[in-house]
């Protein structure tokens, strides 16, 4: 007779933008424990050089900060540990201040998948997403970069080693349309610097947040924003476009369009 091969089921996940206050936390770490009868839990933080570890939330808060009070509620890191007393079942989760990650193994393979699909559940809700948000970054940057590039080339023009009476001759025989075209342009780049500032804005709003003594910001990104933020995403490109047709008007005066 063939004996039952050893063997447990280990999921593993990790994510990136969680915004998790002391509530969140708690909620957290009570929910992966849940299936684990009798469960030997470890709650534990890194501060400086120390590592600090309690079984309950509270309690490694005020030890924490009693030890260590330059903290305050600005933690960059805290993990859990849960383990059955038989060893079957473990629960592990990992936050610090870029991302998230979580891990259930065990020989019950329903448990397993239920506390992974219940927990990836949870921190959706909290703002959590797979990928990293460091790619999108630098696609917004180099998107930045193209529209900046793009409208002190418009600007400055390029005009090689023509004189300026030159420029303005050609100027004025140039097609009156050209302004309208001018306008095009400033408000392709008017919708252009929009979409950069809102992704800039709406990355902050939703960067990840670590807070085990108070709650975080819920709702929108939009909602989250301060109001200094607000004023700049509406007024910033408001006055890059009201510039350019400033621009665009005195040029068409002295231009005699």
């Amino acid at each position: 007779m063939t004996g039952a091969s050893n063997q447990q089921t280990d999921l593993r996940k990790v994510f990136y933008q969680c915004r998790l206050g002391q509530v969140d936390l708690e909620r957290m770490f009570a929910m992966a424990c849940e299936g684990i009868p009798a469960p030997n839990v470890q709650l534990s933080t890194v501060i400086g050089n120390t590592r600090f570890w309690e079984s309950e939330l509270a309690t490694l808060v005020s030890a924490a900060q009693a030890s260590a009070p330059e903290s305050n509620d600005k933690w960059s890191n805290i993990s859990l540990e849960a383990t059955s007393t038989s060893g079957e079942k473990v629960a592990s989760i990992s936050v610090d201040t870029d991302r998230t990650e979580f891990n259930f193994s065990g020989s019950d393979a329903t448990w397993a998948h239920g506390q992974a699909a219940r927990m990836e559940k949870f921190l959706v809700s909290r703002g959590a997403v797979a990928s990293s948000p460091k790619y999108e970054n630098k696609i917004s940057l180099m998107f930045a970069t193209f529209f900046v590039a793009f409208a002190a080339f418009w600007l400055s023009g390029d005009w090689g080693n023509q004189t300026a009476e030159e420029c303005i001759s050609q100027a004025k025989h140039a097609e009156r349309n050209s302004v309208y075209g001018n306008i095009t342009i400033a408000v392709l780049l008017t919708i252009g610097l929009s979409a950069v500032l809102f992704q800039v804005l709406r990355r902050r709003a939703s960067r990840a947040q670590l807070r085990v003594d108070g709650p975080v910001a819920n709702g929108s990104w939009w909602s989250r924003l301060s109001t200094a933020e607000k004023i700049a995403a509406a007024g910033v490109p408001i006055a890059f476009l009201a510039t350019v047709g400033t621009a665009i008007s005195a040029a068409s005066d002295i231009l005699g369009k």
